[in-house]
């Protein structure tokens, strides 16, 4: 017996991976950061962040920033709020409702690229078990913006269309994803002054060097989301020790 197709119902169920957020800050507020970053560059005694990092920065610096800068305060909130709405939105998608938590931004720092510098892949690294990293965009040579917009195409022939991008990389990534039905796993991302970015701590990404004058500059940071952790009888691990000494390792084997 053949049934009625009418009868029978289909459904296209998408399984998401990843959410990312982004967002574009006023003028004013741009121009204080600028002005926060020349003052630690014009400092000789401002600490250098290049040890703690994975950067490949020879032209140019990594520099720690004070959180408590009045010219970083307002920024420091708006990166808050936005966590905020990131957290709500991905537990409204799996239908779950996140256990009380606050945040906490204290891993902040400047990255001034020239010529040749360049970030390979990487995470960022927390002593928090759940954090999300992002950066700002606050400086971008003319020749990195100036370009054709990328195309699936434009990575061959050694036109540049890499030059001073960022690549989020969070999956394998090959020329047959389209026709395997295989959504993208990579996002390239042009640099924009006063554009900027939060994603889940463990998104891979690098960035590609450039060629020509000018600075590429870049604030990144993270945000620890402390949950409460007194809010069940059996606590949860918030913050987990992820350094240890050499001679710790040797000791333990």
């Amino acid at each position: 017996m053949t049934e009625n197709v009418s009868d029978v119902e289909f459904q296209v169920q998408p399984k998401p991976s990843l959410m990312t957020g982004l967002g574009t800050i006023p003028s004013a507020m741009l121009n204080e950061l600028n002005e926060m970053c020349d003052d630690l560059l014009a400092d000789p005694d401002t600490p250098s962040y290049a040890d703690r990092l994975v950067g490949e920065i020879h032209n140019g610096c990594q520099l720690e920033v004070n959180n408590k800068d009045r010219r970083f305060r307002k920024f420091k909130k708006l990166l808050k709020d936005s966590v905020h709405i990131y957290i709500r939105h991905f537990y409204d998608s799996i239908g779950k409702s996140p256990i009380p938590y606050h945040l906490e931004v204290n891993d902040v720092w400047t990255v001034h690229q020239f010529e040749g510098d360049y970030n390979p892949l990487h995470d960022h690294g927390s002593e928090h078990f759940s954090a999300f990293a992002g950066f700002i965009h606050t400086k971008v040579p003319k020749q990195i913006i100036d370009r054709d917009n990328l195309d699936p195409h434009a990575i061959y022939g050694a036109q540049g269309a890499m030059d001073g991008v960022t690549s989020l990389v969070w999956g394998d990534v090959g020329n047959r994803d389209r026709v395997l039905f295989k959504f993208p796993q990579t996002e390239y991302i042009v640099p924009q002054a006063g554009v900027f970015y939060i994603f889940p701590l463990w998104l891979n990404h690098v960035v590609y060097p450039f060629r020509g004058e000018g600075e590429r500059r870049t604030i990144s940071y993270n945000i620890n989301v402390i949950w409460d952790d007194d809010y069940y009888e059996n606590p949860i691990p918030s913050k987990v020790n992820l350094k240890t000494f050499v001679e710790e390792r040797i000791k333990n084997g």
